[in-house]
């Protein structure tokens, strides 16, 4: 027995109980997982592609490479957000827990029991491209945001005023003073 064979007749409710676990990571799982619209909703959208992707490719038995895009897309999200690394990439490893739940009469089989470790070890192998994926993503972060402190385009965006606006607020407050001073 393959993969394929064993996994195709549950794929849908596999990869929708993959992807409501994923969303509810998130600070508004709801809205997430009613609004379908891929403008309206990128990042819901983004997750149900990628995982629909990532599970085709495990099943199918594609070449592991083929996950790097799919794969990468999701990373990004999680890359930019307040996830550990561990949060960030533990999506991949829901799917043994979801899979066995759908199986649960199966797994008393032998042959279903070495289907599943060949299955395991292509998630493990996915699981561990993502962590690289994470990693190069927060590596990018880091180094775009050094480059803009070194080129000083921090300052417009880390909340302080850029320099030609202090200036003109100090302008305006000595003009104030210089009024007030004449006054008294």
């Amino acid at each position: 027995m393959n993969i394929q064979t064993l996994l195709t007749p549950k794929k849908k409710a596999i990869v929708q109980k993959w992807i409501d676990q994923v969303l509810d990571s998130y600070a508004s799982p709801e809205f997430f997982k009613k609004q379908k619209d891929r403008f309206a909703n990128p990042i819901g959208f983004t997750i149900s592609e990628g995982l629909q992707n990532l599970f085709s490719i495990l099943i199918e038995e594609r070449e592991l490479g083929e996950a790097a895009k799919p794969l990468e897309d999701l990373i990004k999200l999680r890359a930019v957000q307040d996830f550990s690394p561990s949060q960030a990439v533990i999506f991949v490893y829901l799917l043994k827990n979801i899979i066995r739940e759908e199986l649960d009469r199966d797994l008393k089989s032998d042959e279903v029991m070495k289907t599943l470790a060949v299955l395991d070890s292509r998630i493990d192998k996915i699981a561990l491209m993502a962590f690289d994926s994470y990693m190069d993503c927060r590596e990018r972060l880091h180094q775009i945001r050094v480059n803009e402190v070194l080129s000083g385009r921090s300052a417009l965006t880390d909340g302080t005023k850029c320099v030609s606006a202090m200036l003109k607020k100090n302008q305006t407050e000595s003009a104030e003073n210089n009024q007030t001073n004449r006054l008294i």
